[in-house]
């Protein structure tokens, strides 16, 4: 049976802490360690000192993602306890010192007909924390569907991608619990973050679609308990997967709705949804409309035409909501 201990990691996000999970059975695996600050440090070594861990006891790390406020530690882990850090592979390049997120997705703002100065609004809103980047050695590169063993049970790697392209869960299959990062949230939707296809950067992947895909996954599965990267945990898993299905279903109706007689670019979309965000959070509104209507656009339910670089999105005729 697997002890597993949740340690909340402070963060300067407005999504608050990150529940850092310590696997209390050897070898001392700690998931998803928290963002690379003084307090974040502070909080993740009293919560383990609280369990009767020191730091230098942990021999691995696993990050369900690259983002910044799940694994900016993870190097500093490996420098003061020799852990082994357990990724996966579509996370790796973003872990990297010369990983440029925005050039990745500049040319989806130029469909998006996002305006210059809104451009430059998410470019100049900084991160307080520094790039997360992994060592140079002592990486253990995941696919999903591998088993990470331990005195007394195991964790299977899931990848469910949809928030992050190399998103992974991990599964206790003898206690029925999910870490589940954030793949699923109890009190808010994950943002279905827009993402180059690895294959080929000039195509985005269809995020709503593979996150979709991941709540089928987890329905199958049936977790006693999902513990996940924010928040409390949810101990009714069919009644989240429930909830986050028909928000998306929701969500596409409404857009099929305001595509009814008009087109729109991304960017109009976005802020007719969002008409006050500001900075960042532009981006994540972009992001959220981008993987809904490329669902829509693969569904067939909307139709898309180009006008100088700029994709129109319009609701195709006698198509109905479903």
């Amino acid at each position: 049976m697997l002890e597993i201990y949740k340690i909340p990691v402070h963060t300067p996000y407005p999504v608050g802490p990150v529940n850092a999970y310590l696997v209390k059975n050897q070898p001392y695996t700690l998931v998803d360690p928290g963002p690379e600050t003084a307090e974040a440090k502070q909080s993740l070594a009293e919560g383990l000192a609280s369990l009767g861990v020191d730091i230098k006891d942990i021999s691995r790390v696993v990050l369900t993602h690259s983002h910044t406020d799940h694994s900016g530690l993870a190097r500093w882990l490996s420098e003061i306890a020799g852990a082994q850090i357990y990724v996966h592979r579509f996370e790796v390049r973003k872990l990297t010192l010369d990983y440029d997120f925005y050039q990745e997705r500049l040319s989806f703002f130029q469909e998006a007909g996002m305006p210059t100065e809104a451009l430059k609004e998410i470019l100049n809103d900084n991160d307080a924390v520094g790039k997360p980047v992994l060592p140079d050695t002592g990486v253990t590169i995941l696919s999903g569907g591998e088993t990470l063993k331990f005195e007394g049970g195991a964790l299977l790697t899931l990848h469910m991608p949809g928030h992050s392209d190399g998103h992974i869960c991990l599964y206790d299959q003898d206690g029925m619990c999910l870490l589940a990062g954030d793949f699923i949230l109890k009190h808010i939707s994950p943002n279905p973050n827009m993402e180059p296809d690895p294959g080929n950067f000039t195509k985005r992947l269809p995020t709503l679609k593979q996150y979709l895909g991941g709540l089928d996954l987890l329905e199958n599965l049936k977790p006693r308990l999902i513990l996940p990267g924010h928040g409390k945990n949810i101990e009714n898993g069919l009644e989240s997967v429930k909830k986050a299905r028909e928000h998306h279903k929701e969500r596409l109706n409404l857009m099929t709705s305001v595509l009814e007689n008009n087109s729109h670019s991304v960017y109009q979309l976005m802020r007719f949804y969002y008409p006050q965000i500001s900075g960042f959070e532009i981006y994540l509104g972009i992001s959220e409309v981008f993987a809904h209507v490329d669902y829509l656009l693969a569904e067939g339910r909307i139709i898309k035409k180009n006008s100088y670089g700029i994709s129109l999105f319009q609701r195709q005729a006698g198509c109905e909501n479903s």
